[in-house]
Formats: C-alpha cells, sequence, structure tokens
C-alpha cells in the first residue's frame, strides 16, 4: 500500500472508451498516482491499452487485478449492469474505489454497494465529472452568492454526436443493460440540477423516442423541492452539445460547457443583445485569452474535468479527507433514472420517494 510520499497505485477495471480516451489520460498526468495494472475480458483492448500507454501488467480477470495487493484504488469503468458486483469485490479486496456514473442500475445494488462500504475506511466515489468542469463551479459559485436572485427555471441540453454512437456497444442500446439516453447521458444533469440548487427533486415527468436505440432521444420535466422547475433533452444521435440555461429573478446565465468562452451572464434589466452586455462579454474574453488558450490546446474544460476529479479522489486517499461526490449522491442521481424511465412508460408524472427499486422495461406498442 501506498505510503506518505510514495504514488497511489490505481488499477483500471474495464477498458472502453471511457477509461481509454478520458480516465488512463488523466491519471497518466497526475504525479502522485501510478496505472498499476488494467484489466478487460477482451484480449484486443488490452493489447491497445499496452501499446497506447505501456502499462505492464494486464489481465483478463478482474479478479486478478484485486488480488493484488499493492494496488491501492480500482477505477471501475465497465458497463453500468457490473458496477455493484466489481465495486463489492474490490471493497472486500480492501481497495479505494472510483465509480462510473450510474452508481448501479437498481436501488437494491446500490443499497448493498453502500452498506458495503459502511462498514469499511475506504474512499468511494462516483464519477460525475460534469461537476468539476470550470464553468459549473462559476455557475453554482454565482447562485450561491445570489447573483441571479431566486432561481425560477433550468433549462439544460446533453445530446451526444451520432459519429459517436455508431461505433457505441450493443449494450449502450438497451436501458436494462445501462444504456439510452436517459441513463447513459440524462443521469449527468440530474447531478447537475442537485448540485447546482442544493435541493432534491421532488417529481419528473419523462418521454422517449426509441430508434436503433431504447431511449433514443428523451425529454424530461421535474420539479425540484425548492420550486425550481427544470426541463432536459437527451439525445444520443444528433449533435454534440451539453448547455445549461438558469434563469433568475435577477439574471440568466448560459453556460456552454463545450466552449472555451461559454459563460455569459444578462442581468434582467437587459435584453440578450444589449450592446453593452455584447462589449463587457468581449472584454472578458479578450483579457482571459491567454490562459483560455492554453486550456484550450491542452484538452479544454470538458477534458480537464477528468483530471480534476481524480486529483480530488487521490487528495482525499492521501489526506483522509472527506469527499465531494459520494455513495448518496450516485444513489440520488439513480433514483431520479428510474423515475424518469418508469414515467416514460407509465405516460404521467412520477414522484422521486415512489420511483421503482428496478428499471421499467421499455413500454411496447402493437
Amino acid at each position: 500500500m501506498a505510503i506518505l510520499n510514495e504514488p497511489i497505485r490505481v488499477g483500471v477495471v474495464g477498458c472502453g472508451n471511457v477509461a481509454e480516451m478520458r480516465h488512463l489520460p488523466a491519471l497518466l498526468k497526475l504525479r502522485e498516482v501510478q496505472v498499476a495494472a488494467v484489466a478487460d475480458m477482451d484480449p484486443h483492448r488490452l493489447t491497445r491499452i499496452r501499446t497506447r500507454f505501456k502499462i505492464r501488467d494486464l489481465h483478463r480477470d478482474y479478479r486478478v487485478l484485486l488480488d493484488d495487493s499493492t494496488i491501492d484504488a480500482v477505477a471501475i469503468c465497465v458497463p453500468a449492469q457490473h458496477h455493484a458486483e466489481v465495486a463489492i469485490a474490490a471493497l472486500d479486496a480492501g481497495k479505494h474505489v472510483f465509480i462510473e456514473k450510474p452508481l448501479a442500475l437498481s436501488l437494491d445494488e446500490a443499497d448493498q454497494l453502500m452498506q458495503t462500504a459502511k462498514n469499511l475506511s475506504k474512499q468511494v466515489t462516483v464519477g460525475f465529472n460534469m461537476r468539476w468542469h470550470r464553468l459549473v463551479r462559476q455557475a453554482k459559485k454565482m447562485i450561491q452568492q445570489e447573483t441571479l436572485g431566486p432561481i425560477k427555471c433550468i433549462v439544460t441540453r446533453l445530446t451526444s454526436g451520432s459519429r459517436y454512437s455508431q461505433h457505441s456497444p450493443e449494450w449502450k442500446k438497451y436501458r436494462e443493460q445501462g444504456g439510452g439516453a436517459l441513463i447513459e447521458l440524462a443521469v449527468h444533469h440530474f447531478d447537475l440540477w442537485r448540485f447546482l440548487l442544493q435541493s432534491e427533486v421532488e417529481e419528473v415527468f419523462a418521454a422517449s423516442c426509441p430508434g436503433d436505440w431504447e431511449d433514443e432521444t428523451a425529454t424530461v420535466t421535474a420539479r425540484m423541492e425548492s420550486g425550481t422547475l427544470v426541463v432536459s433533452f437527451f439525445s444520443e444521435v444528433t449533435h454534440a452539445s451539453q448547455d445549461l440555461e438558469i434563469y433568475g429573478q435577477r439574471g440568466y446565465l448560459k453556460v456552454s460547457c463545450y466552449r472555451f468562452d461559454g459563460l455569459n451572464f444578462i442581468p434582467s434589466s437587459r435584453l440578450s443583445g444589449d450592446f453593452l452586455n455584447r462589449m463587457e462579454n468581449t472584454i472578458s474574453l479578450i483579457s482571459g485569452a491567454p490562459r483560455l488558450f492554453l486550456n484550450y490546446f491542452s484538452g479544454g474544460d470538458y477534458v480537464a474535468t477528468y483530471e480534476k476529479e481524480w486529483q480530488h479522489f487521490i487528495g482525499a486517499i492521501r489526506n483522509h479527507t472527506p469527499l465531494e461526490t459520494t455513495l448518496e449522491d450516485g444513489r440520488r442521481a439513480l433514483q431520479i433514472v428510474l423515475a424518469s424511465l418508469a414515467s416514460t412508460s407509465m405516460k404521467e408524472p412520477v414522484k422521486i420517494e415512489r420511483a421503482p427499486r428496478n428499471i421499467t422495461p421499455v413500454a411496447r406498442t402493437g
């Protein structure tokens, strides 16, 4: 096990797209981390990972990786239907655990995982990387400082480009295996609703349209316990975008997460095309250009979210400090997912407290 001044040794279970393109590059940038081993059932993926990242210890069986007593922490990047199983095994093996979202696919699995973690002194977090986006953090600060006044409504959009969906594994098409827009995509924003407003979700009403995927495109409207209304759109097969629009009594804030200059605040006393507001945004952009361009060429704010969440997790392991994203956060986001899936089938609003404990099958017609 790692001691003071020695790197935290991390093993990665699952070498799919998110591990190869996001987590491994982020981990390899951190001086205080050593990627000790990876595990995946696909030998071709393992070969690619060895070639790209020069990782020597490769395993077809994740249990062999967990048996390595020198590994301190494990990143679980397998399909969501296996999250709880692998996470519980990792905790039983004495590892700190990072779990990609969603936490699990049923509340029974989530509760079993949480009970296991409760009895062990290990750090466990859920990979809601968008909490670490620079512009999202700025938006939260503005909300906390009441720059926008009381928040009346939030409108969000998260869509994947069709060029990505063409190469997705088959399981991502089916909700009972953890696929579809309401599980794969929407869970990010379900967590952001809570993160930004510091309020729980009371009720959701959702609709989804199938295509090559179940729940290929979906809309969700919600009421927060604070009274704020939320409207969100998700799609797996359109243009890639991620935007948040926050409407407060004192102003409007738009966050475009894939733009380096994507934060735009307009006081309620001005119109969106107001000349003064546009000039202020231009001046702000020019003054911050050197830092913004440097950030852009290093991968941008979105890519940086993965490195930041890992920095926080590793810091919590080393310093025994509280985690910002907990298993309870993962469970609450899962509960909103389950309520939304039920709403699409029932065609009526669903109270979060009455969400089914398991995934509601897709409603078939004809």
